[in-house]
């Protein structure tokens, strides 16, 4: 487990990206990425205990309509950096997502559209793919924190992509991804009670699932594509996100430490 002794009471699916194993009998480093839902929910303990991280770049996913209408408590923090992994026209506003709620309501499936989210990211994304990784091959900008809304899907692609660049397996990625379904819970009843208000309780519990937590195929389905486009995370970054290779290799280089008692996950 690659969870760090730190318990946030309003800072939701907190975790590191580092402390699993990777291939070569190495192990990325601890205290290097942390990742999270939005800041913007913090109590002044919660501000005490994300200080003593030591963070120093804060890559904020989210929209710019989401940035306005959740700011970040954190807001003496000079290096927050706005990489959005979804252009505010996949947003829809609040008049649309009412429509749509209740006149598709009880015949409304989520999982497309998530899918649809994380295809996106994939093929749409890459400029911003490209300026993440240029700031994690800078050793000053660490330790980092990866962040969108619930810090699941936005924060869970690029935190799969940073573990596979550097050669964590992908079964070991899934799992970690997966975990976000524990992270989320103290937002879930919030997020489905608005939801299902917003529907006018056309929408059921069941229908809202899939928008509330993760799904192995969402992340397993795009990972596939790369695979299958590109060979390898590294190969999908360096063609299709024109990041350089020598930039990948100070990532290797700053994130990589020999493995020290961390059990292997059956390395692909």
């Amino acid at each position: 487990m690659n969870q760090p002794n730190i318990q946030f009471s309003k800072l939701a699916n907190f975790r590191e990206v580092g402390g699993l194993r990777a291939t070569g009998d190495m192990e990325i480093k601890r205290g290097m990425i942390y990742r999270s839902a939005d800041l913007s929910r913090l109590t002044k303990q919660d501000i005490t205990m994300f200080t003593k991280l030591g963070v120093q770049t804060i890559c904020d996913l989210r929209t710019t309509s989401e940035r306005k209408s959740h700011p970040p408590k954190i807001k003496e923090h000079d290096k927050i950096i706005h990489i959005p992994m979804q252009p505010d026209s996949m947003m829809p506003s609040k008049w649309t997502m009412f429509r749509m709620l209740t006149t598709e309501g009880r015949s409304l499936s989520f999982t497309p559209i998530m899918k649809d989210l994380y295809n996106s990211m994939l093929h749409k994304r890459k400029e911003e793919i490209q300026q993440l990784f240029t700031l994690l091959s800078d050793e000053t900008n660490y330790p980092l924190m990866l962040h969108c809304t619930s810090g699941k899907d936005r924060t869970g692609f690029l935190s799969a992509i940073i573990q596979l660049a550097v050669g964590v397996p992908v079964s070991t990625v899934l799992s970690e991804y997966m975990r976000s379904n524990e992270g989320v819970q103290i937002l879930v009843k919030r997020q489905e009670r608005f939801v299902r208000m917003m529907s006018l309780y056309r929408v059921s519990r069941a229908q809202i699932q899939p928008l509330l937590g993760v799904q192995q195929d969402y992340l397993e389905d795009v990972l596939h594509e790369m695979m299958d486009t590109y060979g390898s995370a590294e190969r999908y970054l360096i063609e299709a996100c024109n990041v350089p290779k020598d930039q990948i290799d100070q990532l290797k280089n700053i994130l990589l430490i020999p493995a020290t008692g961390i059990p292997s996950n059956n390395a692909e």
